[in-house]
């Protein structure tokens, strides 16, 4: 007997529909940028359960005309091409025709639509692949497209389904980056009868932007728009030294399409490397057009990945109008000068360089800078901004008198919050050290010797553990220290990030000092936080846990983890040898000085033996 089988007609088409349709995101997707393809500038989507029971999608399109709409939920039907040779020119988001008969498969459709503005289309009912009933309706120029029940006949597929809450924010996550880059259309979102957002027709990206994220999260940005050749980038990204401590506000559209590309993602990152702080990442919002036929849009099922004709001259353009807008921006002068000062210092200190003329040789290909841990010369993700007077700090150590710190900042003139930190500290120095302070080296690590060893101590990875451990504790006690803001605090999250802070995370954040107040949208208003925090790191430190995945062992740790790491001493500062003595007293008072919450190491131990080897003296 033949052990090959030709599967059943019923079988393999919801094979091939499940392979197009894996959840309710994927039908948002495909019925949104049908909406857009049909030049619809008002889209109103509407789910229930997650999707799971209804998706409808509204807009103001073109429409079906009467003879397309059966045609149109038939395999491979589509009106976006005929020939292979169309793809050099390809502008809109569908191509396939494989969507709506996908989504047949696997639920039932009602459809009203018109062609026209004489108030006259037709309602469509469809189920089981087919059309089963069809009559004339009054209807104004536009589609609504209504799927219900989905999966309800592939229970194999639908018991896989995600709680609610996970569907809707999959959702959310989709139609942000749509939103952003469709900014003349007006975009609601409802679920299970509520709204979830209103964005009305903006005039500009500009305005979208500020709707979406609001105020702050905008000034933070600025402007680039760059052309060359066949190429132009426009959009807006991080300012010098800003950015933000998690990754995900990167999007990236190629003609109009949302997708994720590596080349464009290194480009962006390796760029901008240089003017952030470690472990900082850039915004951006970034709108590339490029002529259709060198791009290949046929590589991914969701069509989210594409490919390049030539990716290294895509690369190298984006790395042009990266450079070219922050070199427009006044902290690049400032930086530059400042670089140029430290320079002219070297120079004048060292004299001429034999046989290199009177500078050192440089990659004209890279941005160099001063590297703050050091003399020498840094560029990449090591590169780091110098910081000058006027610059931000962490103040997050007990203020000790004597000069001005290296980064020109004052200490008499540190706000209240400074001497309310500063207590941290208290009582947990011992009047009797078992460690000898020999110094700080490079502005970031400690060196000590303890029981015969030189010791170096990663400063702030060292008081990452100590705010920790003491934050743990006052959590486990339910008495976490937290102060208010001297002046009024909000933070505007975007609707994908509020859909993730759900009541575990909110009734975490309330026990840990935070202390939110919801206002209009998506906004809340700090009226407390943990008193270890700097209201500087206030957003970070908040966004971080919105982001957190749900349902991770140990959550909890890792909320208090990262709240004592946004509030740890940073490397590169320098510290009075006092604040030194505390942080390697309290260290060793912790259960564990070897390593930080994160498991990064806090110390390395070097025996005399082990130096005494390496100098050739044994």
């Amino acid at each position: 007997m033949s052990k090959v089988k030709t599967l059943k007609e019923d079988v393999y088409r919801k094979i091939a529909a499940g392979e197009v349709v894996e959840r309710p995101l994927s039908v948002v997707k495909e019925l949104v940028e049908n909406s857009i393809d049909a030049g619809a500038d008002s889209i109103k989507i509407e789910i229930a359960e997650g999707g799971k029971r209804l998706i409808k999608v509204v807009d103001n399109g073109s429409g079906f005309d009467a003879e397309d709409i059966e045609l149109a939920f038939r395999n491979h039907s589509t009106s976006k091409l005929s020939e292979l040779s169309d793809f050099d020119n390809l502008l809109t988001l569908g191509f396939r025709g494989e969507a709506l008969p996908s989504i047949l498969e696997v639920s039932k459709i009602e459809v009203e639509t018109s062609n026209n503005s004489d108030g006259s289309g037709f309602r469509c009912i469809l189920e089981g692949g087919r059309l089963v009933q069809r009559e004339a309706i009054a209807c104004s120029k536009g589609t609504t497209m209504v799927v219900k029940e989905l999966f309800f006949n592939f229970p194999v597929r639908r018991k896989f389904l995600k709680a609610e809450r996970t569907e809707l924010g999959q959702v959310l996550s989709f139609l942000e980056p749509v939103v952003l880059v469709n900014y003349n259309t007006s975009f609601e979102l409802a679920h299970n009868g509520k709204t979830v957002f209103l964005y009305k027709k903006a005039e500009s990206l500009k305005e979208r932007i500020y709707q979406v994220f609001g105020k702050d999260f905008l000034d933070s940005l600025q402007e680039v728009d760059i052309g060359l050749e066949q190429y132009r980038l426009k959009g807006f990204i991080s300012r010098v030294n800003k950015g933000e401590s998690v990754k995900k506000h990167q999007y990236y559209f190629v003609n109009g399409r949302a997708i994720r590309e590596k080349t464009l993602i290194a480009s962006f990152n390796n760029t901008f490397a240089g003017f952030l702080e470690r472990n900082r990442y850039p915004v951006g919002i970034l709108l590339l057009t490029v002529p259709p036929r060198e791009v290949d849009v046929n590589i991914h099922p969701m069509k989210l990945e594409i490919k390049f004709e030539d990716a290294n001259a895509i690369y190298r353009f984006m790395k042009y109008a990266i450079e070219s807008t922050l070199s427009r921006s006044d902290a690049f002068a400032a930086q530059t000068a400042q670089m140029a000062q430290m320079d002219q210092a070297i120079s004048d200190a060292a004299g001429p360089v034999v046989g290199f003329g009177d500078r050192f040789p440089r990659n004209p290909g890279m941005n160099y800078q001063r590297d703050r841990m050091g003399g020498g010369y840094a560029s990449g993700r090591d590169a780091q901004m110098p910081r000058g007077p006027g610059m931000p700090h962490n103040q997050n150590i007990p203020y000790m008198p004597g000069p001005a710190s290296a980064s020109g900042s004052d200490p008499a003139a540190q706000s209240q919050s400074d001497s309310q930190q500063s207590q941290l500290f208290a009582g947990h120095f011992r009047d009797e050290e078992d460690f000898v302070l020999i110094g700080q080296y490079r502005n970031s690590y400690i060196l000590v010797e303890k029981n015969g060893e030189l010791v170096l101590v990663d400063q702030h990875n060292a008081q990452e553990r100590i705010n920790f451990e003491k934050l743990k504790k006052q959590y486990q006690e339910n008495n976490v220290a937290s102060i208010s803001p001297l002046f009024p605090i909000i933070i505007e999250l975007s609707p994908s990030e509020a859909g993730q802070l759900n009541d575990e995370k909110k009734k975490l954040l309330e026990k840990i000092g935070f202390r939110l107040e919801p206002l209009s949208g998506n906004a809340f208003d700090v009226k407390s936080f943990p008193q270890v925090l700097e209201e500087k790191s206030i957003r970070d430190a908040l966004l971080e846990i919105v982001h957190m995945p749900e349902g991770e062992v140990n959550f909890e740790d890792k909320v208090l983890a990262e709240v004592a790491c946004k509030s740890a001493i940073k490397v590169n500062h320098k510290l009075y040898p006092e604040q030194m003595r505390v942080i390697v007293a309290n260290l060793y008072q912790t259960g564990n000085p070897y390593f930080c919450p994160h498991k990064r190491p806090i110390i390395i131990e070097f025996t005399l033996e082990e130096i005494e080897k390496r100098l050739k003296r044994k």
